[in-house]
């Protein structure tokens, strides 16, 4: 092989490799998510999130999720899809449009919002200066048990059903 070809070939793998798709590492696991225009169901745990949809903030769930922090979420009761990345340290009262909040509650009592969430830990931020916010920046395991001792963060359930006003959904007092 003559030098020349073996920079050919070699140039043709780089530039294979610098136009592959920049793929996500370790996505959320798809049981975690609500069927779009369906909602959150009986026999699972699907993640609770905070939007806005370009309107106003809403509570819903996620379908699907795009990257490590973008999200296709769906509002409770209303079909209609809408992409939004994690945002943190905001109220979800504060988020703007585009924008999404997923809330915590650890094992001090207060709510957190969550800057990075992977299948089986979380790293928590806290929303505004209220409180001792002892795990700011912290990653943690998280579940969806409601034990305020087992050094795991809760996070909220979008419930049973597609009902916005039920009792089976979790509903955290935000930054408590």
């Amino acid at each position: 092989m003559l030098l020349s070809e073996a920079y050919a070939v070699t140039r043709s793998v780089d530039l294979e490799r610098h136009h592959k798709e920049k793929q996500m590492g370790r996505p959320l696991n798809k049981r975690l998510f609500g069927k779009a225009g369906v909602g959150p169901t009986a026999d699972g745990n699907e993640i609770k999130v905070n939007f806005h949809n370009n309107t106003a903030v809403k509570e819903g769930y996620i379908v699907k999720q795009k990257a490590s922090k973008k999200f296709v979420c769906e509002e409770i009761e209303t079909a209609g899809e809408f992409t939004c990345v994690l945002t943190t340290g905001k109220l979800p009262a504060a988020l703007a449009a585009g924008e999404m909040a997923i809330s915590f509650k650890m094992d001090d009592g207060e709510t957190y919002t969550v800057s990075k969430i992977a299948g089986r830990k979380a790293t928590l931020s806290a929303p505004s200066g209220t409180g001792a916010n002892a795990y700011d920046g912290k990653s943690v395991p998280w579940n969806f048990e409601t034990s305020l001792v087992d050094g795991a963060a809760q996070v909220e359930e979008a419930g049973d059903d597609n009902t916005l006003v039920g009792t089976d959904d979790d509903d955290f007092t935000e930054d408590a």
